[in-house]
């Protein structure tokens, strides 16, 4: 399952605030994977992943539907996608419904108040974990990777976004 991760995260790398209602479902895809294989562990691997889905597909309805309701739900999905990676990353699969809504809520807010700009960086942080997660990299490489591929992410979004301005 590695190499479709690398792919969706590269898409959000690249593309995040371009394709926004892509994003916003790959990225709700890839926290309702995360979300629903902690929460509904041992259960099967089709009903996690209609969960995630599910997910992908409520929030690209709403992003095709309603782009500010959609910023929102985007931080809120890359936040709790964030949380939910470093929470798990240092053990504390105890408290995953509290990171999934202190990293939603935190996303959202940022995604409110500085959209465009919080987008490409969101976008750009959960491509990376996305990338980077699956090749399974020691925690300094994983470090270095992730920081590279944000910082390319970035500069490569931030110029696209410039030009079309």
């Amino acid at each position: 399952m590695a190499l479709p991760y690398v792919i969706l995260g590269v898409v959000l790398l690249l593309f995040g605030r371009e394709l926004f209602w892509v994003s916003v479902a790959i990225a709700g895809f890839l926290v309702g994977l995360r979300f629903a294989s902690v929460i509904l562990a041992g259960q099967p691997q089709w009903l996690i992943l209609c969960v995630a889905l599910g997910a992908g597909v409520l929030g690209a309805l709403l992003a095709m539907l309603a782009q500010r309701v959609a910023f929102a739900l985007a931080g809120f999905y890359g936040g709790s996608l964030l949380a939910l990676m470093a929470a798990q990353s240092f053990g504390a699969v105890d408290n995953t419904v509290f990171f999934f809504v202190i990293g939603g809520v935190v996303g959202a807010v940022c995604a409110m108040l500085i959209m465009d700009w919080a987008i490409i960086v969101l976008t750009c942080l959960v491509g990376a974990a996305a990338v980077v997660e699956p090749l399974g990299l020691g925690p300094l490489w994983s470090s270095v990777t992730f920081l590279a591929f944000v910082i390319i992410g970035v500069s490569f979004q931030a110029k696209r976004f410039s030009q079309s301005k």
